[in-house]
């Protein structure tokens, strides 16, 4: 039996269980997909995820001592076999719960385990393997009193997830603590926003932070959100490239000198978290964002991203340009290269599912399965902020 029959079996299998309509549109996709857009793009609407999309959370949580949200321990045996460094750990562990997010917005019946898994994840983020780098680095032996937004935004992220999917008050101490922290922090910089390491700054992460007050707004009536405008204005000042309207990959406070190179990934990562807060500003970016960055080929049924414009390769850098673009399409509700991206990312991973367990034989990069499920469960960080969840008690955030 090949690859695709393989998958399909599986799919049908699961979709007895899920009540999802397993490969409606089966024959119609490409060997190696697992679902249609249309699918992915409807399980808000049905309140009903995918099979793949269940068999990539068996993946995450099924298997006991084996799955990477099984406990809350210290335990990180499951990242081994991805060879993935212990400071890449914060990103697997954030990914996975935005997207957890998202599955309790989908699906109310999976609210409650969809906080279990986002609670492991916060609660293995506190590791001293997954924030050790900081002080390995020499940079302090506190990851959230001063600088580090590339570890305390995803943090305070989570927090606030969790609490909005749960209304469980668990993270609250804490939550409160780092976004007083991180807006004190940014209301005392002389630019706008948080560097990652000391002197390096770099937009993507800072949208994390920023993403993080909104989520306090929503959850206690505060207004954090009030700082995003002045930072959206030095995005647009200083760090965005005038000739591609894409970002510059890092900003260095110390010599305010910015690396002179345009980077797609930290583009797609930064405008996905932008428009959750301020829709007319990714709106206004992302023609520009695809017009640098995005290759169209095999008769227009796929689509990559080159790192960097003015190149003929792709996935270039961090080799996440087209995973964080498909995150990106998704977010802008943009079928068409959603539908190109992942026919070009997913086939050549090998998807395969055995015990109801989605595993990819070649993934392309480190966050490869953690990027994939939160694009296929996404629904949106605006409609996250908005979502009628038990932990959200201020009214809607209104949008800038």
């Amino acid at each position: 039996m090949n690859l695709r029959a393989l998958v399909a079996s599986a799919l049908v299998a699961l979709a007895a269980f899920t009540g999802f309509t397993a490969g409606a549109h089966a024959a119609e996709l490409p060997a190696g997909r697992l679902a249609s857009t249309d699918d992915y793009f409807a399980q808000l609407e049905r309140h009903a995820l995918t099979p793949d999309v269940n068999a990539q959370l068996a993946y995450m949580t099924f298997t006991d001592f084996i799955s990477p949200l099984y406990s809350r321990g210290c335990d990180f045996e499951a990242w081994a076999p991805k060879k993935m460094p212990n400071r890449i750990l914060k990103y697997s562990l954030a990914w996975y719960a935005y997207g957890l997010a998202s599955v309790a917005a989908i699906d109310p019946k999976m609210r409650q385990f969809a906080g279990h898994a986002i609670d492991i994840a916060a609660a293995k983020m506190k590791c001293k393997e997954v924030w050790g780098d900081w002080e390995e680095d020499k940079f302090g032996k506190d990851p959230i009193k001063k600088d580090n937004i590339m570890y305390k935004g995803h943090l305070n992220l989570m927090y606030g997830l969790y609490q909005m999917v749960t209304g469980d008050k668990l993270y609250e101490k804490e939550n409160k603590r780092i976004s007083k922290i991180i807006y004190d922090e940014i209301k005392a910089s002389p630019y706008a926003g948080i560097v990652c390491e000391p002197d390096n700054y770099f937009p993507q992460c800072n949208s994390v932070g920023y993403l993080s007050l909104w989520v306090y707004d929503r959850l206690h009536g505060t207004n954090y959100k009030s700082v995003t405008k002045e930072w959206l204005k030095f995005l647009e000042d200083d760090l965005i490239d005038p000739q591609t309207g894409t970002m510059w990959l890092a900003y260095h406070p110390v010599s305010k000198a910015v690396k002179p190179w345009v980077s797609a990934y930290t583009t797609a990562w930064t405008l996905t978290m932008i428009h959750g807060m301020d829709p007319a500003f990714a709106d206004k970016y992302y023609p520009k964002f695809k017009e640098a960055f995005v290759e169209v080929y095999d008769n227009g049924s796929k689509a990559r991203i080159r790192e960097t414009n003015n190149t003929t390769d792709t996935d270039g850098g961090v080799a996440a340009a087209s995973t964080f673009t498909l995150l990106l399409a998704r977010e802008m509700g943009d079928k068409k290269l959603f539908d190109q991206l992942l026919n070009h990312l997913e086939p050549p991973a090998e998807p395969y599912i055995h015990s109801g367990i989605l595993h990819y034989k070649k993934p392309s990069n480190l966050l490869f399965d953690e990027l994939l499920f939160i694009s296929k469960v996404h629904v949106g960080f605006g409609t996250l902020l908005n979502a009628p969840l038990p932990g959200a008690k201020a009214p809607a955030v209104a949008k800038k």
